[in-house]
Formats: structure tokens, C-alpha cells, sequence
């Protein structure tokens, strides 16, 4: 029998598997209802489902196979062409499809226990049973069919319960007989508890087809044997091959069963994200090591020690990239959950909108999607509850009765840039404005641009909306939006038309673990700033207190060594870092130069949590901790320093606008 250990890596598995099949379920769903006749989505739907409630009833979690199984009953008339996907049989089945999932969230995941059926799951199936349809000519007779069953001595020890078939079985239809064979039963003193020693025929009464009666077993791949004889049937089955004879020994290979992709090598392989965190761990150690050899190596002057730890280091950079991938996945499995939410919220609204995807291909950190989904989700409802108008509003304005939505991912400049975009009415200005003078953020004779008065909606419970909605206003909440990026290190832009539309642009970091920086010192200090983010170096000039003049355009500056009160006189040469954000650019004067280097980022604790312009930290190759530098954070502290007086900091901390490039923020 199974160990603890084991069960729980079997339950565990199938907990995975259920989330899969069910997000694979709801998937084709909204597909079914954009293209009602894709055969394809039918039969992967169907399919998904008859697998959970296949999984499920071997773990007897009865109230989740109870309902997967009337779902199922309804999608085989959709695939068998009886009933037609109307808006509300979608509608149903994307509420069942919430329900197993709540379900399988409730499994305990140490006893495989369910609770029992709720008063929603008795609404949803009293639905579904409600729904009546022709009855085809499979409902008219039941076909009775001979299983002969032989199972392999290992199936007890790998955890599979003989009895759990059976009742399965009886499910899909009427037992009519079981007779167990004993015939391979040794003597009772040579009797291993541990194996399976029965084989069973099974007669039954069943409308059920060949296909499905093959997938009750498929579970215990490997470990029996079947055929399948049909006695009567309402119908002649041409497709159906003859009875195999009974097998004379047991071995695990599957008798009159078609070949299965699941025999396939597959090229995938699942690995718990947290064995990943813990080798991008490893191997951030393993590249400060390196760092250190090679520090030592460059002082001890040994050329062929320098050259084999360089050759180290070339190797490691390698193993860093290829772990780095490992937990890159693609954005587009987050991306088609939003199908599902602008139906919903658009239903609710009585809108009509159309999604638009683009660049699902694109990789990101598994831990930044996680974090970024939230994020998304609500600029998106934002989108479609505030900024997308009502059919009548877009016909008036000359616009079409559906509005457009579009997601979309990709590269920039070593950065991944999320847009979330619409063509609604977008943000009004002028009533941004007066909210905000409102509530003393501004000065009624303060003159702001466009941009930066767009951005004062990140600033906490800001909101131009009437009403508050259920749903979102445009504004609230979204200084979580902003907080939760800046956290990413990340920046959010906004572009805005009146009566056009409106754009939010996301830049994040490819990765959260290890960055390849750029070295600087200022004062007896180190910082790293990320390289993907400096553009230039030059000399610093004798007088560094205004913008200087970068190619005909002003560079505003910030003075590290001022910046972070570091209490040590500037050096006699210094020097000048420009470092980009968007269109945006800013120089860091620093004291020296020592060149890009990897870091590994070390995450600073909730005492230091309040710095301002400090992301994290890293160990550099000699021991000495340097401070990896913000940023984005930096950015607004410009600024916020620069603006005039009269205007409250608190309100300048969130603007971000693009007039900063061309030295007028300055």
C-alpha cells in the first residue's frame, strides 16, 4: 500500500491536475460561445470534464463527480449535436465550471475529504437537470456490455482501490452482474497483503460508449487488462472491434485499447516553483562566489589562475541565464483568464466589448505574472466599468455599438512592456483637475500638464466617479496599482484622448532574482544600478548644481553623494551616470566607475522597508554589501524637488509625467 508520503504526492498531483483541467475547461467555453461550431473546443471541453469526474470518483469525492457529471450529460448533447450553446446554457456551465472550482479548493489536501453538497451546488444541478432537450437515439435503448477485467499484482501497491472502479461503474449505469475471480489466489501462508490477486466480469447496462467506459481505467495505466464485449446495442456499431479473449497472464500492458498519447514521451516536465526559488538561490551564491575568486585571482597576479576562473565565470553566467529561463513562462495563460472577465463585466454592464490579445508569447518571471495579475485585473475592470462607454453613448459619438479592448505584451529596451488600452471616452481632465483642487492637492491657479495631472489617479483614494461602483472607479484603488509595480520595480505611464481612449503602459523588470548592474561608489559607499536602465557615462563638469545641457536638451541631476547624506567630500573628478526610464532621463553623479557586474538581489527586511530610493542588496565578490538603487523611486524624489512650493508633496510624489525629458520639470 501507499506510504503518507505517497498519497499525498498522488493527491497532490491530482489537485494540480484538477486546476489544469478545469482552467483548459472554462477556456474552451469562451471559445464555444465566440465560435459555437468549433468541434475542437467541444471535444477538449468534454473531454476535461469527463477526466476530472474520472479522477475524482477514485478519490470518492462524490459531490464534485455528482456535478461534473450532470455537466458532463449536457455537453455530450452539445457535442452530439441535440442542444444548441445558447447565452444562458453558457452562462450555466461558467458558474459550474466556478463551483469545481471552489470544490477542488476545499479538498483537504491531507485527507482527500470534500465537504458535503451545498445549497449552491443543489441550485446549479436542479439547473442543469432542468434543462430539457430532444432525446436522441442513444436515450431510447441502453447498450449491455461485457467487461472483462484482470488486474496486475502491483495495482495495490500504486495505490489504486479495485472496489473504486466498480462503484465508478455503477455510476455511468446498472451493474447487472459482477463475479469476482479468485482463480489466482495463492495458499493463505503465501499471501502478500500488498498485492492484487482478483479479476472481475462485469455485465452492464450502460449508455455509455466504449471510449468512456475505457476512460474509467485510464488512471491505473499500466496495471490491467480489459475487453470489452458490446451483448446489445439500439443501434449497429461498426466501429466496434470484437472481444479479446481473456488474457492467460497477468502483465501491465492494456488489452483492445487504440494507442494513447499518453505513452508519448513528453517533452514537458512539472517542477514545484519553489525548487526552482531555491536552485536561482544557489546559483545567486555560486555567482557572488565567482565574483570573490575572481577578485582574489586579479590581485594574486597568477595568470593562469585568472584565466581558469575566468573561464569559471563564463560558465556560471551560463548556468545563471539557463536558470533564469527555467522559471520564465509565458504571459499568455494569464492573459486568456481575461476572456472570462470582460465577459462577466460586460454582461453586468449591459456593454459590449470585444478583447483583443497580443504577445501572449511573451516570457516574464513566473513570480512577477503572479504578482502583476492583480494589477491587470483591476485596470481592466477599471477599463470596461469607467472608461468604455454604453452602446448608446458610443452611437452618439459616432463611434461602434462595441468597444474595443486590447492587452498586449513585449520587449523594450531589456524591459517587458504590458499595455492594457481602450477606445472609450478617456480620462476627462478637466474634472480630474477639479477634484483634486477639491480636495487641496493643488492650487486653483497651479498650471500642470496633462500628463501629470493624469497621474494624480494613482494617488490614494482619489476618484472622479459619481457613484462608487461595485465593480471599480477609476482611481480607487489604484494606488495599490501603483504601489504593487513600484514594488516590481517597475514604473505605470498613462496616455490619454479625450472621446478616443485611454492606454496604461506597464515596464517591469525581466526578472526579480539576479540582474546583471553597474557598479558605482560615492563617498565610501557602493551602489549598483541596473544596467538595462543606463544609457551613457561622461565626466561630471565643475558645477553640478542646475541641469546641465546633454546634447542641446537639459539632464537634470541628483548628487549620490547628497542624496543619501553619506557625510564624506565629493571626489576631486566625478563622474556622471544617465539612466532612462520610458522618455524620461536623469543623471546620477557618482565618484567612480568600477563596470557591470551580476547581482544577485537580496531582498531588504521590513526595518528597512521605508528607505526611499533603495530596491535591495547584494554582496559584491570582496564581502562589502552594496545597495541596488530604485530608480523609478529616485525619479519622482527629482521631482517632487523640483515642482514649485506651492504645491503639496504628497500629491507630487505620484507624478510621473513625460515633460521630465525635456528639462520643464526642471
Amino acid at each position: 500500500m501507499l506510504d503518507a508520503q505517497q498519497w499525498q504526492q498522488l493527491l497532490q498531483g491530482f489537485l494540480e491536475e484538477a486546476n489544469d483541467l478545469l482552467r483548459e475547461a472554462e477556456d474552451c467555453l469562451l471559445i464555444l460561445e465566440r465560435s459555437p461550431s468549433d468541434s475542437e473546443a467541444i471535444n477538449a471541453l468534454f473531454r476535461s470534464v469527463h477526466t476530472l469526474k474520472g479522477s475524482a470518483g477514485i478519490f470518492s469525492l462524490e459531490p464534485l463527480v455528482t456535478l461534473a457529471h450532470q455537466l458532463e450529460n449536457r455537453l455530450m448533447q452539445l457535442r452530439d449535436g441535440e442542444c444548441a450553446l445558447s447565452d444562458s446554457l453558457t452562462s450555466l456551465m461558467l458558474q459550474c465550471m466556478d463551483e469545481l472550482n471552489t470544490m477542488v479548493r476545499s479538498i483537504d489536501p491531507h485527507t482527500a475529504t470534500l465537504a458535503p453538497h451545498t445549497p449552491r451546488q443543489a441550485e446549479l444541478l436542479a439547473a442543469l437537470e432542468a434543462l430539457d432537450s430532444p432525446p436522441g437515439p442513444a436515450a431510447e435503448s441502453a447498450a449491455v456490455w461485457q467487461l472483462s477485467l484482470r488486474l496486475d499484482a502491483e495495482l495495490l501497491r500504486n495505490g489504486f482501490d479495485p472496489c473504486a472502479f466498480i462503484r465508478y461503474l455503477a455510476r455511468l449505469g446498472e451493474l447487472l452482474a459482477v463475479h469476482t475471480l479468485t482463480d489466482a489466489l495463492p495458499p493463505l501462508e503465501q499471501m502478500d497483503p500488498e498485492q492484487c490477486y482478483l479479476g472481475f466480469d462485469i455485465t452492464l447496462s450502460t449508455l455509455a460508449s466504449r471510449e468512456e467506459l475505457q476512460e474509467v481505467f485510464s488512471l491505473a495505466d499500466g496495471f490491467y487488462q480489459l475487453s470489452l464485449a458490446c451483448q446489445a446495442a439500439p443501434e449497429p456499431l461498426p466501429d466496434m472491434a470484437p472481444a479479446s479473449p481473456p488474457a492467460q497472464t497477468l502483465s501491465p500492458v492494456q488489452a483492445t485499447e487504440e494507442p494513447r498519447t499518453v505513452h508519448a514521451a513528453s517533452s514537458l516536465v512539472k517542477v514545484a516553483a519553489h525548487k526552482l526559488d531555491e536552485l536561482i538561490n544557489l546559483v545567486g551564491e555560486l555567482v557572488i562566489s565567482t565574483a570573490g575568486a575572481h577578485m582574489q585571482a586579479m590581485h594574486s597576479g597568477d595568470s593562469d589562475c585568472i584565466e581558469r576562473v575566468q573561464a569559471v565565470h563564463q560558465h556560471v553566467e551560463q548556468i545563471r541565464e539557463r536558470a533564469l529561463k527555467l522559471r520564465m513562462v509565458e504571459i499568455g495563460e494569464t492573459f486568456n483568464r481575461f476572456h472570462r472577465v470582460v465577459r462577466d463585466v460586460s454582461l453586468t454592464l449591459n456593454k459590449q466589448i470585444q478583447l483583443h490579445l497580443h504577445g501572449g508569447d511573451t516570457e516574464l518571471d513566473k513570480t512577477l505574472i503572479d504578482r502583476i495579475a492583480d494589477p491587470l485585473i483591476h485596470l481592466v475592470r477599471n477599463a470596461i466599468d469607467h472608461g468604455i462607454e454604453g452602446a448608446e453613448e458610443r452611437l452618439a459619438a459616432g463611434k461602434p455599438a462595441q468597444g474595443n479592448l486590447s492587452l498586449s505584451a513585449g520587449h523594450d529596451s531589456g524591459m517587458i512592456v504590458l499595455e492594457i488600452q481602450d477606445d472609450g471616452r478617456g480620462l476627462n481632465t478637466a474634472r480630474i483637475r477639479e477634484k483634486a483642487i477639491a480636495r487641496g492637492m493643488l492650487d486653483a491657479d497651479s498650471l500642470l500638464p496633462d500628463n501629470d495631472i493624469h497621474m494624480l489617479i494613482f494617488e490614494a483614494g482619489f476618484s472622479t466617479a459619481e457613484q462608487v461602483s461595485n465593480l471599480s472607479g477609476r482611481g480607487v484603488g489604484m494606488d495599490v496599482v501603483r504601489s504593487a509595480i513600484d514594488e516590481l520595480r517597475g514604473t505605470i505611464e498613462i496616455e490619454s484622448a479625450q472621446g478616443l481612449g485611454c492606454l496604461f503602459r506597464i515596464r517591469l523588470p525581466l526578472t526579480l532574482a539576479i540582474i546583471d548592474g553597474f557598479l558605482v561608489g560615492a563617498g565610501l559607499e557602493r551602489f549598483v544600478i541596473p544596467l538595462d536602465m543606463v544609457t551613457e557615462c561622461m565626466e561630471a563638469p565643475s558645477d553640478t548644481s542646475g541641469p546641465l545641457n546633454l546634447r542641446g536638451k537639459p539632464l537634470p541631476c541628483i548628487d549620490l553623494t547628497t542624496h543619501f547624506a553619506l557625510g564624506v567630500p565629493p571626489a576631486s573628478r566625478r563622474n556622471i551616470v544617465v539612466v532612462s526610464q520610458g522618455r524620461q532621463q536623469v543623471g546620477l553623479i557618482v565618484d567612480r566607475l568600477y563596470g557591470e557586474l551580476q547581482t544577485v538581489i537580496k531582498p531588504l527586511g521590513q526595518l528597512f522597508r521605508h528607505l526611499n530610493g533603495i530596491s535591495g542588496s547584494t554582496i559584491l565578490g570582496s564581502g562589502q554589501v552594496a545597495l541596488i538603487l530604485d530608480i523609478a523611486s529616485l525619479f519622482r524624489d527629482l521631482q517632487q524637488r523640483n515642482e514649485p512650493k506651492h504645491r503639496p508633496s504628497a500629491a507630487m510624489a505620484t507624478l510621473s509625467g513625460d515633460e521630465t525629458c525635456s528639462g520643464s520639470a526642471t
